[in-house]
């Protein structure tokens, strides 16, 4: 049996639970970046990380302002996400500080697009600022830049990176699935053969996370 492709696009995600579940997981990646800066053992390193953690922290505090801009309460309507979100923080466990660096490069980098993507679902002129905020230039290229130079410093970096970004996948794909779930298409409520249609859109997550591997000399 066909099925076509649903664009996420299509989807009709509940615009409060979106931003919601968006601004606390911005706090979230805010906390980590913010523990990865403090554990920098190179000042300029460390400064690197901090100003990710800024521009982090200013993604959030907008999705918040969008929260409020809608009449909720931001912290009532965050509140709902907490546990699943810590609990994708707590599956990493204590790792080495490169290892965390990837993983703040990796799940930004997936989830901001992914998260921006599902955001053209909701109406106008809320789809163009929610967008906006999640397509914001945070220092990935900063975060690929560390990387790179521990790569380069020591060619052992290589297999012990490439086996944590093969880690991290999975585990994210699990917070954008969650997502999906939640943002109904056109038929209305998610069904098998809804699932099967966005089987393609987290193909392609999997894809752009090959495509950041790739660019660090990694496998993924």
């Amino acid at each position: 049996m066909r099925v076509d492709r649903v664009p996420l696009g299509d989807l009709r995600p509940d615009p409060v639970a979106l931003i919601a579940r968006s601004a606390y997981l911005q706090l979230s990646l805010f906390e980590t970046a913010s523990s990865i800066a403090a554990r920098a053992s190179d000042l300029a390193e460390r400064e690197t990380i901090t100003r990710v953690a800024a521009a982090i922290l200013a993604q959030h505090t907008a999705l918040v302002d969008l929260l409020a801009a809608e009449g909720q309460d931001p912290a009532a309507a965050m509140q709902p996400y907490t546990l699943e979100i810590d609990r994708y923080w707590r599956r990493f466990g204590e790792t080495g500080w490169h290892e965390s660096v990837l993983t703040l490069h990796l799940a930004t980098g997936l989830l901001d697009d992914f998260l921006a993507q599902l955001g053209a679902g909701l109406p106008d002129p809320l789809a163009d600022r929610y967008r906006a905020i999640l397509t914001a230039d945070i220092g990935q290229e900063s975060l690929v830049s560390v990387l790179a130079a521990a790569v380069a410093a020591d060619r052992r970096m290589t297999s012990r990176l490439a086996l944590w970004g093969r880690r991290i996948v999975g585990d994210t794909l699990l917070v954008a699935r969650s997502a999906l779930a939640a943002a109904p298409g056109p038929d209305g409520a998610p069904t098998e053969t809804e699932e099967r249609r966005i089987e393609p859109v987290l193909n392609d997550l999997i894809a752009a996370h090959t495509r950041r591997m790739d660019r660090l000399g990694l496998t993924a």
